[in-house]
């Protein structure tokens, strides 16, 4: 437990007092990622120096005490560090300004003292980086400033320092801005429930739920909470989580998780977790880890700033040595590539990454946007990736002399229709599109995760799965095995329909191609994606009429889970760079081996985790998408690049030859420094 003191509280916006901050340093970011995790906050700043952790909240989603206790409870000694840098605030622009105008009224001696105090910072912090035997930016501006001051020319020294300050605030509030844009995007959705207190039901929203409540779920209603089925039994869809369409069946005893939805029977449920806890609420936790991922060009902008560095001192010291001026020397100690390249960058992702977020693509990071650009082979995952995960019928089997194929799929789409079941959706469907007659029935009788009894003219008429017929009704198959192994080899679902124990018909299902998959295939092809591959448990003969309804230009059948990743493999060692897209748990090997690895909106949990891509669409066309705007962030990062190059040799330039002061020089450099930054946070917007 870390003692914390609330120094500060109104409604929407806290402040603690953290003493073990002072034992742990540059944990900062750390702990914004930890309280950003949970449903409902907007803001954390962390001020290190002076052991302050400031919250700002949504009222409606949360109250204060649960932040204070999330606080209370991290370990601190599990933190990760990261260097952190002071946090700019328009009271340090205040301050600076207020001193620039003092240094410019007050007598000389008065000028000093406040010039004096508040570049004190700016000085110490250039001191402290060459005794970390690092020359940085911080140093390059501590002797702009120093050297202004040490002449006595206390305003230029002021308003020197107020520029840096102000620069350096823009520069963190852009980066801040796409943060929060992005969490909130992505922060899980509240909905209203209902809540069970001492037998009586009242709505409530979901946000207000706590551990210990018990709420009613019925058919339809999305689960917002992880908790255990108390009473009843319904069928759950847990497609978001497990990639299988198939509704499964939940009593009393089983567990439910957060983002499924209910499908079929009403349950009572006592929630176990919730909020940032609850499985769909680490998404927001996801954002924040990827923010903080670096990329390989990212890397690269932050070498080349370090060296800019260096030569920005040489040409000072080369113009100092020709000219003498300090003057000179103060101008062009104020031009510095540092910022424009350093900050570009991960402003330019994390702005992709918003406007992405808003198309339903999730990049996770920087580096996955980079290693987009790079892909030229794409492997796809069949099922629930180039088609759905829902079924369509494909045959109708009769199997007695008095039912023709119209009168059997008939007969099912009017018992079917009385079930929410994905294939008795598919099942009525396909009566509707051969606008078949409703034929008369008795009541049905609903057998959760078995199938429908119902009566026809008299008799006991059943369908669903071959265990139930079998097991439970007694209905002999030994006469259809070679049938129905022929329908299974070539990957058919099949519902079995029964008359007096007497097998009838088969109605045979397969899920159908997605509507997008054929322009997807062709648009990366024109983005250069060359080669197209498809992975499938189908056989061979099955697989290649896909294959070649689709055009790919290789194909792998009748393979296992585990063969996945050794395919990816070896589609590297040939020399390609490879994206897979799948959804299933079995798919994890396979995106975490491919250099980019896509998870579909239906994929498993398993697979979203370990994605570099997510689509929160259900849809394939947002590869596409997502690889149009990788190229889009990679052509802005380049060209800023090139701006910030082509833009600061010229300030530096004109500062070196005495056309410009020390005070036009910061000006022009922390203008085209905002500029470039403007240029990069604008990509937010389509």
């Amino acid at each position: 437990m870390n003692p914390i003191k609330l120094k500060h509280h109104v409604p929407g916006r806290i402040r603690f007092k953290v003493p073990k901050l002072r034992h742990h340093a540059d944990i900062g970011a750390w702990i914004k990622t930890s309280l950003m995790a949970i449903q409902g906050i907007s803001l954390v700043r962390v001020n290190e120096a002076a052991c302050s952790v400031v919250v700002e909240y949504e009222t409606q989603l949360l109250d204060y005490s649960i932040v204070e206790q999330r606080l209370s409870h991290l370990d601190f000694s599990e933190a990760t560090t990261e260097e952190s840098e002071h946090e700019f605030t328009r009271g340090d622009i205040a301050m600076n300004v207020i001193g620039t105008i003092s240094a410019a009224l007050l007598p000389q001696k008065w000028g000093a003292v406040t010039t004096a105090t508040l570049i004190a910072p700016t000085l110490l912090e250039g001191v402290k980086e060459l005794k970390d035997k690092n020359v940085s930016v911080e140093v390059l501006d501590a002797i702009a400033v120093g050297l202004s001051a040490w002449r006595g020319d206390y305003k230029t020294a002021m308003m020197t320092q107020s520029l840096i300050s102000l620069g350096e605030y823009m520069e963190q509030k852009t980066s801040r801005n796409s943060d929060e844009l992005l969490a909130d995007l992505m922060r899980p959705k509240d909905t209203i429930v209902w809540l069970v207190q001492d037998g009586v039901r009242t709505q409530v929203n979901s946000s207000t739920l706590q551990e210990g409540n018990v709420i009613e779920l019925a058919p339809g209603v999305l689960i917002p909470i992880d908790g255990t089925v108390i009473k009843g039994t319904a069928l759950i869809n847990q497609s978001s989580l497990t990639g299988e369409n198939v509704p499964v069946r939940r009593e009393e005893g089983a567990k439910v998780y957060s983002g499924t939805l209910v499908h079929e029977g009403t349950i009572l449920v006592r929630v176990d977790k919730v909020g940032s806890e609850a499985t769909t609420a680490q998404i927001a936790k996801l954002i924040y880890d990827s923010l903080s991922e670096k990329s390989e060009i990212q890397r690269v902008t932050q070498d080349m700033a370090d060296r800019r560095v260096k030569i920005t001192l040489g040409i000072g010291a080369a113009v100092f040595a020709l000219t003498q001026d300090i003057n000179r020397v103060a101008s062009v100690f104020l031009v510095d590539y540092s910022c424009a390249l350093k900050l570009s960058t991960p402003v330019t992702f994390k702005s992709i990454m918003y406007r992405a977020a808003q198309q339903g693509i999730l990049f996770k990071g920087g580096s996955a946007i980079e290693k987009m650009i790079g892909i030229d082979t794409c492997v796809f995952d069949k099922t629930g990736t180039l088609t759905h995960g829902d079924m369509e019928v494909t045959d109708v089997i009769p199997l007695c002399p008095s039912k023709n194929a119209r009168d059997l799929l008939a007969i099912a789409a009017s018992v079917e229709e009385h079930s929410n079941h994905p294939l008795s959706q598919a099942v009525v469907n396909a009566a509707k599109h051969n606008e078949l007659p409703h034929i008369e029935h008795g009541e049905v009788e609903y057998v959760i995760a078995h199938g429908l009894k119902t009566t026809l003219n008299g008799n006991l008429l059943v369908m669903g799965s071959r265990h139930f017929l079998e097991s439970h009704e007694n209905v002999d198959f030994s006469l259809v095995e070679e049938i129905i192994k022929q329908y299974e080899a070539e990957g058919r679902h099949l519902i079995y329909i029964s008359n007096e124990s007497t097998l009838i018909g088969m109605i045979g299902l397969r899920d159908h191609l997605r509507e997008d998959a054929l322009q997807t295939l062709t648009d990366l092809r024109k983005l250069g994606v060359n080669e197209l591959i498809m992975i499938t448990g189908d056989s061979t003969y099955k697989a290649q009429i896909l294959a070649d309804e689709l055009q790919l230009d290789r194909m792998y059948a009748q393979t296992v889970p585990s063969e996945k990743s050794s395919i990816i493999e070896s589609l590297q060692q040939e020399g390609k760079k490879v994206m897979f897209i799948g959804d299933g748990v079995n798919d994890a090997p396979a995106l975490t081996a491919a250099d980019v690895g896509v998870a579909m909106c239906r994929g498993t949990e398993l697979a979203r985790q370990v994605a570099d891509i997510v689509l929160l669409k259900d849809g394939l066309y947002g590869v596409v998408e997502a690889r149009e705007l990788a190229n889009i962030a990679m052509r802005v990062i380049h060209s800023n690049i090139k701006l910030a190059e082509y833009i600061n040799s010229g300030i530096m330039l004109a500062a070196a030859l005495g056309y410009l002061n020390p005070t036009l020089s910061a000006l022009l450099h922390n203008g085209t420094t905002l500029s470039i930054l403007g240029r990069s946070a604008a990509l937010r917007r389509a």
